[in-house]
């Protein structure tokens, strides 16, 4: 991580410019995009919610930007060789594959959230707007549509199966089709899994509102009060363990999961051999029944489930990677990340500080997203730098280790083959 350390320092003075210019413009078009689709969907429901993950993809654009910029200044990654692709075709390709754990880090982090937020108000803004306008004008104002087609209905339903065929039908045919199509390609897989997730999201909402309301959890929540009510220590431990647990994960999920959204990325070109799965013996099973249905299903679903299996292989390589450094390297990084978080806190005070006290309406209300924007205009350079260099040396660590389990396993060879001579 010393290196890692010193390698971000370098990073940040050769492309932090160039590095700001990515995450600004990623941002403004983020927000543009908001905006123009909650505006479509006062007009057409519809329309506006197939539009807003292009908000989200302006965000995951920015980040590969900024990730293609720091890979010629990293000596590991940059000395791999990228597939022999137009440089177009592997910009689409690492689109593509970062949007699945982007789409569902954005919204573990509440930022799917605030975007559904966002995109309402700027709907609701232009829906009064339209009906004061009819009404004004004697005309007959129509209701507003209703904002549940982001939830589960047949509608958003429909969407996702129709975006994820025809994605899947580029995947299958990508070698005919121009290569303009590989844009439309990547806006589908935003489409399909944003709303998925969406709804994955609500749904799990709606069974935490229903598990917390049956009785079953208030039996709990008094034996655990009668547990300890008698017995003081036996209480702050178990709100100590809760508590240590919980800001633990606040801690390491955050790091962990930029490491393998980066490790998605750039693991494309990252040909290091990966732990075998044993398969389970349920799972032979169910091949051996697989392998009993006719040949044409069997191609068919076969193609289904590599394309579904495709999306979770580099996340699954990225986590083989980080368990191959091993947790003193992991630890360490986590480390680095949060005393960048607390810069960012700190950042924050000292403007607040610096700025000193001002009459909210006057002022905070027309500066304060300007003065905001500074700070992760700031730290997300940072971030990005300090992320990629740590994956950087984590393939340095993975090589290293396959080179010696190659070596071993050479002279293993040799030792027996001497042997048996």
């Amino acid at each position: 991580m010393i290196a890692a350390g010193k390698r971000t320092v370098r990073l940040l003075g050769a492309y932090g410019p160039l590095l700001v210019a990515c995450y600004l413009a990623g941002m403004l078009l983020h927000h543009v995009l908001i905006q123009f689709a909650g505006f479509v969907g006062a007009w057409v429901a519809e329309l506006g919610v197939v539009l807003l993950p292009l908000a989200v993809l302006a965000r995951l654009v920015a980040l590969v930007a900024m990730l293609v910029i720091l890979r010629d200044g990293l000596s590991n990654v940059g000395a791999l060789p990228e597939p022999g692709k137009r440089p177009i075709r592997r910009f689409t390709d690492a689109l593509l594959a970062g949007i699945l754990p982007f789409v569902a880090f954005y919204a573990a982090r509440g930022y799917l959230a605030d975007d559904v937020t966002s995109y309402f108000h700027r709907r609701l803004e232009v829906r009064a707007d339209i009906v004061f306008t009819s009404t004004v004008d004697g005309g007959d104002s129509t209701e507003p549509p209703s904002p549940e087609v982001l939830g589960v209905s047949f509608i958003t339903i429909a969407i996702i199966v129709v975006a994820y065929c025809l994605r899947w039908l580029w995947g299958r045919y990508q070698d005919r089709l121009p290569g303009g199509f590989a844009l439309a390609a990547v806006y589908l897989e935003t489409l399909w899994i944003y709303l998925s997730v969406t709804v994955v999201s609500r749904q799990l909402e709606s069974l935490a509102a229903w598990v917390d309301s049956r009785q079953a959890m208030v039996w709990l929540s008094d034996l655990r009060a009668s547990l300890t009510g008698w017995l003081a220590p036996l209480g702050a431990t178990w709100d100590t363990v809760v508590l240590v647990i919980g800001e633990a994960a606040k801690v390491t999920i955050a790091p962990l999961a930029w490491l393998a959204i980066v490790g998605v990325i750039y693991g494309r070109s990252v040909q290091f051999a990966t732990p075998q799965i044993t398969v389970p013996t349920r799972a032979a099973h169910l091949e051996r029944r697989f392998k009993l249905l006719p040949a044409q299903v069997q191609s068919r679903l076969g193609d289904l489930w590599r394309d579904f299996a495709s999306r979770f292989t580099p996340i699954w390589k990225a986590v083989l990677h980080m368990r191959t450094a091993g947790p003193a390297f992991i630890g360490a990084y986590v480390l680095a990340f949060t005393a960048v978080l607390f810069l960012e806190g700190a950042l924050r005070v000292g403007i607040f500080r610096a700025l000193g006290p001002h009459d909210i309406n006057s002022f905070w209300l027309l500066a304060d997203s300007m003065i905001l924007l500074a700070i992760p205009l700031i730290i997300e350079p940072i971030r990005m730098a300090l992320v990629a260099s740590s994956y950087d040396e984590l393939i340095g660590i993975s090589a290293k280790a396959g080179s010696s389990d190659g070596d071993s396993t050479a002279s293993e060879s040799s030792r027996a083959s001497s042997g048996t001579t």
